[in-house]
């Protein structure tokens, strides 16, 4: 079946109210699981299906109606109380679901249905005939009256088949029971969704994102004008201090610098989406993960009305599902082991989200085996990732750490889950190019917590002007942990590379001319009290030695442009209040050179 390219306008308002439509239901599929006699919740379910297989049905369409005409009479079964809700029909609505979904990637990407749903189709029916046939038994008499009225259309009005699932659920031997009973009514109707849905539609407008880019990026522009006119502003406060001009001036800088800043606000706001849209996903992904794995796993979710930029919720999704599939199969133990170590036997997942200044931190905490230090060792250097002596000498967090070396997997066998040792290292890329950390805490026999911290928006930064080289640089502040002022007597040499003593801890320093210019010539090492900035990213961390602290702004980041292309060790650039442009360093490339010179 093809889609009628004619009416584009028509689809395309399809596709985009189903998935919404779809992301509600993959929630409320779960909580149906967990809460099958919620008859609110049921009906919600069935008219969610029913609305899709309308609509779908007016474009003409013959195999999405099909299927989801099939999973509407299993839930219609359920809502009339002819049947309860098992594993086996949870599956199969699943599945169902599913298709549907597939079908809707199909018809979007290829404007047809060339998907292969008679297997489903037939699943779907089996498990419908087995309702009936369980009926039969259980009641001869009266489900022979409810069989009539269960097999009109699945879009009879809504008061009608209300009264049925009167009759089944109270099992009542008399017809007038159901229209006395105030219940049902309450359950089923849909109460004031025909007076809200009218004033969200009227509050509500939909925005492509290119202009919400466009709008960004005039608000990005307007940040560098007011960096400007508050240096400008700054001189002539100077010159001419005291004068009435002086006065006007840094009144209007002021007012312009507010609204400015009121402006950029209210423009991130309008690309924030709440996180749940992520979060949602992963009950299905959890429950799928058990039904294979053997395992009894609880989701449980906080702060999914947390906000993050657009952009964020895109790149963050695989992460996510990477460190949610490592809790559920290396975390949390098998219910047989669990009661042997005197735990419940279902085990605990936690995934929230909250704010933390201009960061999103996500935590994901399971309360499954932990991480055993000396396991981590004995495998890296299986793999030779280790040198046995080298092992020794690591801490509990950097032995932690080594499980994010491309290749490091516990599994001791290779399954369809893990074992590849891809995951963590993709999990650890992947938040370093979104400019975040990763860090990990763990005790044996009582569970792990990873935490993510990621910044709200990509476009705008806060950073930390320094002076090295004889230039001025940009490092971001999301990567800076502490400035240390230092004298240059403090700084020793192990292995050949400058190290200083932190609080009991060792942290290599490097000069930025060693790192950008390859040499070592930069005039800070003359100084004999010189800044150390230290940085870090996902586990690693490290000191960057510079001549001067300029001050903290927040700044634009701009491309290098086409002709100078990517640069190693450098993000891009950023235009400052006098009309200079000034380099903003990438840490996480810094990191990755810092390491290759070491090697080599």
């Amino acid at each position: 079946m093809l889609v009628d390219p004619e009416m584009k306008e028509i689809v395309d308002s399809f596709l985009l109210e189903t998935k919404e439509i779809l992301e509600n239901l993959d929630v409320d599929l779960m909580e149906l699981e967990k809460s099958p006699e919620d008859l609110d919740l049921l009906n919600k379910i069935f008219r969610s299906f029913h609305t899709v297989k309308g609509t779908s049905g007016f474009l003409g369409l013959e195999k999405l109606p099909e299927v989801t005409h099939k999973c509407e009479d299993i839930l219609n079964k359920l809502r009339k109380g002819e049947a309860k809700l098992t594993t086996e029909l949870m599956d199969g609505i699943l599945l169902g679901f599913d298709t549907i979904k597939e079908l809707l990637v199909k018809i979007e990407n290829d404007k047809n249905e060339d998907v292969e749903v008679d297997n489903v189709i037939n699943v779907l029916q089996s498990l419908l005939a087995g309702i009936s046939s369980e009926s039969s038994q259980d009641a001869p008499d009266t489900p022979v009256q409810n069989e009539d009225k269960s097999s009109a259309p699945a879009d009879q009005p809504v008061e009608q088949k209300e009264n049925n699932i009167t009759a089944a659920g109270d099992n009542a031997p008399k017809e007038d029971v159901p229209k006395e009973t105030d219940q049902p009514k309450k359950v089923a109707m849909p109460k004031s969704a025909p007076k809200t849905e009218p004033k969200k539609a009227d509050n509500t407008i939909r925005v492509e994102v290119e202009r919400l880019d466009a709008l960004l990026n005039i608000a990005s522009e307007l940040v560098l004008g007011r960096n400007r006119l508050t240096q400008v502003n700054n001189q002539f406060a100077l010159e001419y201090e005291g004068t009435g001009y002086a006065k006007d001036l840094a009144d209007a800088t002021k007012q312009i610098d507010l609204m400015t800043t009121e402006l950029q606000l209210v423009v991130m706001k309008l690309r924030m989406i709440k996180i749940g849209k992520v979060f949602n996903r992963f009950p299905r992904l959890v429950r799928d993960l058990c039904k294979e794995l053997n395992k009894e796993v609880e989701l449980k979710i906080f702060g999914e009305d947390t906000e993050v930029d657009k952009n964020l919720i895109e790149e963050i999704n695989d992460p996510l599902v990477h460190l949610i599939r490592n809790s559920v199969d290396h975390g949390v133990e098998k219910p047989e082991a669990r009661e042997a170590a005197g735990k419940p036997r279902r085990g605990t997942v936690i995934l929230s989200a909250e704010h933390e200044g201009n960061n999103i931190v996500i935590t994901i905490e399971d309360d499954g085996k932990g991480i055993d230090p000396e396991v981590i060792k004995d495998r890296a250097i299986k793999k030779g990732f280790l040198s046995p002596e080298r092992a020794k000498e690591l801490s509990k967090q950097e032995a932690y750490n080594l499980i994010f070396h491309p290749g490091f997997s516990t599994a001791e066998q290779v399954s369809n889950v893990s074992g590849r040792g891809v995951g963590m290292d993709v999990v650890k890329t992947n938040v370093t190019k979104l400019r975040g950390t990763i860090a990990v805490e763990s005790e044996v026999g009582k569970g792990t917590k990873i935490i993510l911290r990621l910044p709200l928006t990509l476009a705008i930064i806060s950073g930390m002007i320094v002076e090295a080289c004889g230039q001025k640089l940009v490092i971001p502040l999301h990567s800076v942990i502490e400035v240390i002022r230092v004298n240059k007597e403090q700084i020793e040499t192990v292995r050949g590379r400058e190290v200083i003593n932190l609080r009991d801890t060792v942290l290599p320093i490097v000069g930025l001319d060693e790192l950008i210019n390859h040499s070592g010539n930069g005039n800070g090492n003359e100084k004999q009290w010189q800044y150390i900035v230290e940085v870090g990213i996902a586990e690693k961390r490290f000191g960057i030695k510079v001549d001067d602290l300029v001050g903290q702004q927040e700044v634009v980041i701009k491309s290098l442009g086409n002709y100078l292309g990517k640069i190693d060790g450098i993000a891009g650039s950023t235009i400052m209040g006098d009309g200079t442009v000034v380099i903003i360093l990438d840490i996480n490339e810094l990191f990755n050179k810092m390491e290759k010179r070491l090697d080599a």
